[in-house]
C-alpha cells in the first residue's frame, strides 16, 4: 500500500501511496500505522493539522526543540509547494545538508521526517493546503527554528511573504543544534 523510499539524508523518507481511482474521483490513504511499523516508521502520531497559504508564503525552517522534538508526516493536499529539509543532528553524516521536493495534490507523496530536522516550505500557488502530522504535541516552549534563507537552499525565485517570527530566526551558522 506505501512504497518508502530513501533521500540522501538518513531517515528521510519519501512515501508514495497508492492512488485508487475510478469515475467518482480519487481514494487516497496518507497514514496507516501498521503500514508504517511495517516499514520500520514510527506510527505514534499525537497530532495533526494544516495551513492554507498564498503564493509565496514561506513558513519554517521549524522544529521543536527536545525534549519536545518529533517525527513529522507532511503532505501537500491542495496546490503546489517547495518543501525544505534540514539535518540538524551533529553525529549525523549529512549535519547541515539540505533535501528539497515539489509536493502537490495531483501527486500524493507523504514526507517522513526524523526528529532532529528543520522544516519549511514555499507555496508555489494560492490556497495551498499543507497537512502535518507529529509525534508529539506542540509545545510554545520547544518551537523554534533557522532562519528559511540560510542553509543554501535554492528556493523558487518568486515574492516571498514570511512572518516577523521567520523573519527574525537565528542563521544556520549561530544556532547551536541540542540534536
Amino acid at each position: 500500500m506505501f512504497e518508502k523510499i530513501e533521500t540522501e539524508i538518513p531517515g528521510l523518507f519519501i512515501v508514495k501511496p497508492r492512488i485508487f481511482s475510478d469515475d467518482r474521483g480519487l481514494f487516497i490513504k496518507l497514514f496507516h500505522d501498521k503500514l508504517f511499523e511495517k516499514l520500520g516508521l514510527r506510527s505514534d502520531f499525537k497530532e495533526e493539522y494544516y495551513s492554507t497559504s498564498k503564493k509565496g508564503v514561506v513558513r519554517g525552517l521549524h522544529f521543536q526543540l527536545p525534549p519536545e522534538q518529533h517525527v513529522k508526516c507532511i503532505s501537500c493536499i491542495q496546490g503546489e509547494l517547495f518543501d525544505a529539509v534540514v539535518d540538524l543532528r551533529k553525529d549525523s553524516p549529512t549535519y547541515g545538508k539540505h533535501f528539497t521536493i515539489t509536493l502537490n495534490s495531483k501527486e500524493p507523496t507523504v514526507l517522513y521526517i526524523p526528529e532532529g530536522m528543520a522544516h519549511g516550505f514555499m507555496s508555489l500557488t494560492d490556497d495551498t493546503i499543507f497537512l502535518n502530522k507529529t509525534t508529539s504535541v506542540y509545545h510554545a516552549d520547544c518551537d523554534t527554528g533557522i532562519h528559511w534563507d540560510s542553509c543554501g537552499i535554492k528556493w523558487p525565485e518568486i515574492p516571498v511573504i514570511v512572518s516577523e517570527k521567520d523573519r527574525n530566526m537565528l542563521p544556520f551558522e549561530q544556532f547551536e543544534s541540542p540534536f
